[in-house]
């Protein structure tokens, strides 16, 4: 049974191009309220702009382990959330369990944002990361 859950894991990597290079897109931190704003090249990656006449949505979906972030249709759904004003959008509870993010008034919870292919990938940023890299810029 664990060999077959293998198999299927394997393939769909194997389907999604994981040979693909990983491009990095940008770090964004999580505020107290889930919301996060979306990085440039993000925005221009999946063609999103802000318009008050013309809501915009961002389609979150959790495929294999990890989060994708679409651009969404017009068509209302809980796996989507609207982008407003400067770029900000909030991240659907669902997809805030599957990357274990935690709500803190600090805000201390970021999350990295990478272009896999035609896929931009959404992933928590690890809490050590932060202290590796201001360690390497130190020596």
């Amino acid at each position: 049974m664990i060999i077959l859950a293998c198999a299927v894991e394997h393939s769909w990597r194997e389907r999604r191009g994981d040979l693909e290079e990983e491009h990095y897109l940008g770090v964004t931190v999580v505020g107290s309220g889930g919301r996060t704003s979306v990085p440039k090249r993000v925005m221009e990656l999946l063609d999103l702009r802000y318009s008050p006449r013309f809501r915009q949505k961002i389609l979150w979906t959790v495929a294999g382990g990890e989060v994708v972030a679409k651009k969404g249709t017009p068509e209302s759904s809980f796996r989507k959330s609207i982008l407003s004003r400067g770029g900000k959008t909030a991240i659907p509870k669902h997809i805030r369990e599957a990357l274990k993010l935690k709500s803190t008034p600090e805000g201390l919870e970021r999350v990295v944002w990478i272009r896999v292919g035609r896929d931009v990938i959404v992933r928590r940023e690890p809490p050590d990361s932060r202290k590796r890299a201001q360690s390497s810029l130190l020596t």
